[in-house]
């Protein structure tokens, strides 16, 4: 998709049209076959919108958006008195008792400042050598991961560092990480829109894997560590309607209320990096804020309104933005990997979304604010 032409805000009433002719113009360059959105603002629920192949119905991969409710369980752990945001996870896992691994914690894990490279290839070691997917040995596989940096020195994105989350919360719960979403997330979000097992006949296709043995992938995980994991895991596995996903953004939006207590809830929401990194801090890298599990000001797609914008972006094309300083939820679902992962990467059309749609809230906010008493 060519860069977006930044034409003028539109005003009440066009911004629906506006982004209706983005998500065609995105079909129609190839982008992906299948895009919806939905959209939140000042309070009020806009129409669900879609493109090419895509009904309000339809169930997309969200990748690694799931980071984002891997975060709220692990976090709902933490205020049960069950998991510690703070103490070294090596309390509970025995391969991170050694010495170069043994200061890391559940905060180092949500804030990508472990020092754990950013994958995991277990699955594809298990896959070339016939053996097959056994989830206890590839768990024990992931857990010896060694660092690449001693915790807290840098910021590196680790897909690793998240199923370590859904690991550490097993051992210590002893109950299967898909039942710990569902109980801690999911059967507390007024939906049936987000889920871990998806209709098939609903899910939009993503990849063509023959390589793979796996055919053309839907209604299965994309991501191939949590395919080898068992399907929903701490990294990727979450499937959802754009209305769904949209329930979960404005929980978030609105301090996640009957989810979170309101302190882990604002702990999510605020910058970590600083304090995490101390010395070894840059504001140029990785050149954006993070939360706890959360994208904080990400430009390339978050564009240049979202300055207070918290989030998170997948590799399926798919992507979480909620602001609250403009009351705005942006949902954009697409599988713009189907049926080959090569190609355009959804950021200009998320760019172009989160562009007129923050402009269009920016107006709503003022609004709001002159007309308040």
């Amino acid at each position: 998709m060519p860069a977006p032409h930044h034409s003028p805000v539109p005003g009440p009433g066009e911004l629906t049209p506006s982004v209706q002719v983005l998500l065609e113009q995105a079909v129609a360059a190839g982008v992906a076959p299948a895009i919806s959105c939905a959209l939140a603002l000042g309070g009020r629920q806009l129409p669900v919108l879609c493109g090419g192949a895509a009904q309000t119905s339809t169930f997309f991969d969200l990748a690694s958006v799931t980071k984002l409710f891997t975060t709220v369980t692990a976090l709902a752990l933490v205020d049960s008195g069950t998991l510690e945001l703070d103490t070294p996870i090596s309390a509970h896992l025995d391969p991170y008792r050694s010495a170069a691994k043994s200061a890391v914690t559940l905060r180092h894990l949500l804030t990508h400042t472990s020092g754990l490279p950013s994958e995991w290839q277990g699955w594809h070691a298990a896959l070339s050598q016939g053996r097959g997917f056994d989830r206890e040995a590839l768990l024990a596989d992931l857990l010896s991961t060694e660092l690449e940096s001693a915790p807290g020195t840098r910021f590196e994105y680790s897909c690793a560092g998240f199923n370590t989350i859904m690991a550490l919360a097993e051992q210590v719960t002893g109950t299967a990480w898909a039942s710990l979403v569902q109980q801690h997330v999911l059967d507390k979000l007024p939906t049936s829109g987000i889920t871990g097992s998806p209709p098939l006949d609903q899910c939009a296709p993503t990849e063509f894997q023959p390589r793979l043995g796996r055919g053309l992938v839907q209604g299965v995980v994309h991501d191939e560590s949590a395919w080898s994991l068992g399907g929903l895991s701490g990294n990727a596995g979450m499937f959802a309607t754009a209305a769904g996903l949209r329930v979960f953004g404005t929980a978030l939006l609105n301090g996640l209320p009957g989810i979170l207590s309101l302190a882990l809830a604002a702990q999510m929401w605020r910058s970590q990096l600083p304090e995490m990194l101390g010395s070894h801090f840059s504001p140029d890298n990785p050149g954006f804020g993070h939360g706890l599990g959360v994208r904080i000001n990400q430009q390339p797609w978050m564009g240049p309104l979202g300055t207070h914008a918290r989030g998170h972006g997948g590799f399926t094309g798919t992507s979480l933005l909620v602001d609250k300083s403009l009351g705005a939820v942006i949902v954009l679902l697409s599988n713009r990997v189907s049926p080959c992962r090569d190609g355009n990467d959804a950021t200009p059309l998320r760019t172009a979304v989160s562009d007129v749609v923050l402009a269009e809230a920016g107006t709503v906010t003022a609004e709001q604010q002159r007309k308040a008493p």
